[in-house]
């Protein structure tokens, strides 16, 4: 059994939501509990104005939509995260040119990346290791003698993997994307917050300290490889409200019941088929698209390549929906770069295709950037942006056979 605070994992006393996964235990018992007496989602938003001027409203009632919807979410989370007391909550700097002289920032109207720097250090005296497991796990109870055995077996696993990825962990920082794509908001498309979770301090080498006022300085927290999450997860609001998170031991989904106010665990264990027959991407990019890459489309899409079927596109236009899909029923989703328009990708890497490729990757699945594994690149700038493809396993692996031209018209 494992346990995260949306806090500090130290900070057992806040009244901040807490999140709970108990892999023992059964589906139907299984739940995250939300503390609703602070009704942040009504009162506390009125403690950060949402900018409706004039000069920031434009003719295009879905761009003002959508800007009073961003800013709406935004104050939520931040309020709700500025709540607890123990956390030091910014904005990301906005801006900043890649290489091919893109903006690579959110839109003006969009809220742009929040980052929650824990106030508090993580395990004894901030010293991780085998105190700060304690403070986060439970035994569950009431096990039959019959499967004390791989019980035991389990949590005996569970434990080695938190201890390898917690161990020396002392502060936390976390990221969040508000709303991912708000812009499909007033057609009732789904829409969803995506979060991670890094080790703050290796983002600081050499007991470097950051400047607390300093909101440049924050935001290095999360310039980290993907790989280098300890945890992830997205919120979706569609048709239900579905939570689904990875502490890295596997991936898990819950749904909302509104009549408890409770997160029930619906999906445990999450495993995206090995192999789908959808692929998800922007056809409309098509043209500017890698030769290797357009290839591969067309023989999936012609039932010639390994599974002998023909693959048909699915593409919502909302990040969160798209992989959500993707992950249960399998196939691949792809926002690769382009020559016309998007020469590095469409898709910050930091808070929008790293975080998902790690919940996916957990969940039994693989990623890449085109080249390389989509986890293992280093991001320099919060708002970089990289091309990304993930999705069911064999899938990404014939996929990648075609980027490489180990596959195609060259062979």
């Amino acid at each position: 059994a494992v346990s995260s605070s949306t806090t500090s994992p130290s900070s057992s006393s806040s009244s901040g939501s807490t999140l709970t996964v108990d892999e023992t235990a059964d589906a139907s018992s299984s739940s995250v509990e939300l503390d609703s007496s602070s009704s942040l989602s009504n009162s506390d938003t009125t403690t950060t104005t949402t900018t409706n001027n004039s000069e920031n409203n434009t003719d295009n009632l879905r761009d003002n939509s959508m800007k009073r919807l961003d800013q709406i979410s935004k104050n939520v989370l931040q309020n709700a995260l500025r709540f607890t007391g123990r956390l030091r909550v910014v904005e990301a700097p906005r801006g900043g040119i890649d290489s091919n002289g893109e903006e690579e920032g959110p839109a003006a109207h969009q809220p742009g990346v929040t980052i929650a720097y824990a106030l508090d250090s993580y395990g004894k005296e901030g010293s991780g290791g085998s105190g700060g497991r304690k403070s986060r796990t439970r035994k569950s109870s009431g096990s039959s003698s019959s499967s004390s055995g791989s019980g035991a077996l389990k949590e005996k696993r569970l434990a080695a993997y938190a201890d390898a990825k917690w161990g020396k962990t002392r502060r936390l920082a976390a990221f969040f994307d508000p709303l991912d794509g708000s812009g499909n908001a007033d057609a009732a498309i789904p829409t969803g917050t995506v979060f991670g979770v890094f080790d703050a301090d290796a983002a600081f080498p050499r007991g470097e300290i950051p400047d607390m006022k300093d909101t440049a300085s924050l935001a290095r927290a999360v310039l980290q490889p993907g790989n280098s999450l300890l945890a992830a997860g997205y919120c979706m609001y569609s048709s239900t409200t579905i939570l689904v998170f990875t502490l890295g031991g596997g991936t898990h989904g819950f749904t909302l019941d509104p009549s408890i106010n409770e997160f029930v665990l619906t999906h445990p264990n999450m495993k995206i088929p090995k192999r789908g027959n959808i692929y998800s991407c922007n056809e409309a990019y098509s043209e500017g698209w890698d030769d290797n890459f357009k290839e591969y489309l067309k023989t999936i899409k012609t039932g010639k390549g390994e599974s002998g079927q023909r693959y048909t596109q699915r593409y919502i236009g909302s990040m969160v929906g798209d992989v959500h899909r993707t992950l249960t029923y399998g196939g691949i989703f792809c926002c690769p770069s382009d020559t016309e328009v998007h020469k590095n990708g469409n898709l910050q890497l930091v808070y929008k295709s790293a975080p998902m490729a790690y919940i996916l990757e957990h969940a039994g699945g693989k990623s890449a950037n085109g080249e390389n594994n989509l986890l293992s690149v280093k991001p320099e700038r919060v708002h970089q942006r990289s091309p990304c493809f993930m999705g069911s396993p064999e899938d990404m692996d014939e996929l990648m056979a075609y980027m490489s031209g180990e596959k195609g018209a060259s062979q």
